[in-house]
């Protein structure tokens, strides 16, 4: 399931032996006239401190990263 973190950025949790891990989306180009939109992977399995980092160090907006922070309880 897919969890908007903003307009342009989605995660997705998946649930490991003993830990969770995380995915990055974006859409994809061409989706303004898409109902239901499509979404690009922008990383692989990630644990949760490290999605964050990920995020901070790739998007200007420090509010992905933060609700990020938030829906994962970091």
């Amino acid at each position: 399931m897919f969890i908007n973190i903003s307009n342009t950025i989605s995660v997705s949790k998946h649930l490991g032996h003993q830990q969770n891990n995380w995915i990055c989306y974006e859409p994809l180009e061409g989706n303004e006239q898409r109902k239901k939109p499509l979404w690009k992977r922008q990383t692989g399995l990630m644990s949760a401190n490290a999605m964050h980092s990920w995020l901070m160090h790739q998007y200007a907006d420090q509010n992905a990263a933060a609700a990020f922070q938030n829906i994962a309880g970091i």
